[in-house]
């Protein structure tokens, strides 16, 4: 399907990105919160096995890997829609980016059409 390809469509497009910018934005937020706390108990399941464990520093780390492993999973979850909604965000500023240079262009004719080339 092609793009809007005049004015009223711009409008009406570059609306409903800004709305889904809006969106993204939220969802943004709400995503940096749960790996913020999905980073917290990684690092607390971690350390508090860590600090259980006996053994060597090496065997102390590997007790503390095994018993961290689920929280470390969702930490990696939750980056990993946190980064999706940060490019998701991207995307939208550049779409929107990109209708404003569309709509630089029509204003630019029609200025042209009203004056001239001055």
């Amino acid at each position: 399907m092609a793009g809007p390809v005049n004015l009223p469509e711009i409008t009406t497009e570059m609306l409903r990105l800004s709305k889904l910018l809006d969106a993204g934005l939220a969802a943004l937020r709400v995503q940096s919160a749960n790996f913020a706390e999905a980073d917290v108990l990684y690092r607390r399941t971690y350390a508090e096995a860590f600090l259980r464990a006996e053994g060597t520093v090496a065997e102390k780390e590997q007790v503390a890997m095994t018993a961290a492993l689920d929280a470390r999973v969702k930490m990696n979850l939750a980056e990993g829609i946190k980064v999706s909604a940060l490019e998701a965000v991207r995307s939208r500023r550049t779409q929107l980016s990109v209708l404003q240079t569309i709509a630089n262009g029509y204003r630019a004719e029609a200025e042209f059409a009203r004056t001239g080339p001055n």
